[in-house]
């Protein structure tokens, strides 16, 4: 089975278009049958396409049965933007760290979060999420110092919760236990 099979295949699954397949990855629907037919499409940008239109692919190692991860998914929504001629696309990207529930409560810090990306380029840059009415998502742009910088603050814990917030009067049956 090629991979333009395999695509054609899912499509008729999920009941998509190839059109709207490849613009779920940026690209024409000529763009991906050229790719297709020459047999240039990337394995990444293979499998970014089907995870697009719901289909799940996964690698699994026989011998343990651990499953073997293509990309590492972050834990915000999908931003893709053009910044100085360069496309940025989070789905295309692999997560690094993010500053959400920082606090140990709130998802977003004062109505915004970020979300720290490398592209399979090696740029690195921010999904800046907002949970102000009006106000856009965006990527942003960083270097490589900024990048380690906002990962030696935040870690690299893509999946952080908010604390749990324990009630005062179990504080204080602590207290009287220790007293006595």
């Amino acid at each position: 089975m090629t991979a333009r099979e395999a695509i054609k295949a899912a499509l008729k699954c999920v009941g998509k278009t190839e059109k709207e397949a490849a613009e779920s990855i940026g690209l024409t629907k000529k763009q991906l049958s050229d790719r297709t037919i020459r047999g240039s499409l990337r394995a990444d940008t293979f499998l970014n396409l089907l995870d697009e239109i719901g289909v799940d692919v996964t690698f699994t190692v026989r011998e343990s049965g651990k499953a073997i991860s293509t990309k590492i998914k972050g834990a915000g929504h999908r931003v893709k933007q053009m910044v100085n001629g360069v496309i940025y696309d989070t789905a295309d990207s692999d997560a690094m760290a993010n500053n959400f529930y920082a606090d140990g409560v709130n998802r977003y810090i004062d109505g915004h979060g970020l979300e720290l990306y490398v592209s399979r380029n090696g740029q690195y840059f921010f999904a800046e999420y907002s949970s102000y009415d009006g106000v856009k998502d965006r990527i942003s742009p960083i270097t490589a110092e900024a990048a380690a910088q906002f990962i030696e603050k935040y870690g690299t814990d893509l999946n952080r919760q908010p604390k749990e917030v324990q009630p005062e009067n179990d504080e204080s049956q602590e207290n009287s236990t220790e007293q006595e």
